[in-house]
């Protein structure tokens, strides 16, 4: 989508972003149209520790990604003692999907992961999303375990 725009998110727009993800993942279930206030104001308290940018085209917000920062214990050996981002989040609306917002956003995300010398930036994509991350470089390792409740 040629003329989108990368911004750092802002409660309002993330929590419609989110928001209309669920709509999406829920279909056949009702949830109203937009957001209320007490969801917003949850999304921003969620925001403080965490970095969300957003992607708006012709003043519509139309995709979000996130990353935080996991900061490991300290080290003498300088490589055990780097900290790592975690990308979570990408969403982009259908009608955009397909057009760059997703990779612009991955891009965005990655050029913060270099200005905070992160030693890795990981996350757990869809198989649906695994095409677009490869795209940008990312590699399937095989070594993450998951514990669930």
């Amino acid at each position: 989508m040629v003329g989108h725009v990368i911004t750092l998110g802002d409660p309002v727009d993330v929590a419609a972003l989110r928001w209309h993800w669920a709509q999406e993942d829920l279909q056949g279930h009702h949830i109203a149209e937009t957001p209320p206030p007490e969801f917003v104001s949850q999304v921003a308290s969620w925001m403080i520790s965490r970095t969300v940018w957003k992607a708006h085209y012709q003043g519509h917000a139309v995709g979000m990604v996130c990353v935080t920062t996991h900061e490991r214990m300290p080290s003498p050996s300088p490589r055990s003692a780097a900290s790592w981002g975690y990308l979570g989040h990408l969403y982009v609306f259908p009608s955009a999907r397909g057009r760059g917002v997703g990779e612009g956003l991955i891009q965005t995300a990655l050029a913060e992961a270099e200005r905070r010398h992160y030693a890795k930036l990981v996350l757990s994509p869809t198989e649906q999303s695994m095409p677009l991350y490869r795209r940008s470089e990312f590699t399937d390792t095989h070594t993450m375990m998951v514990w669930r409740q």
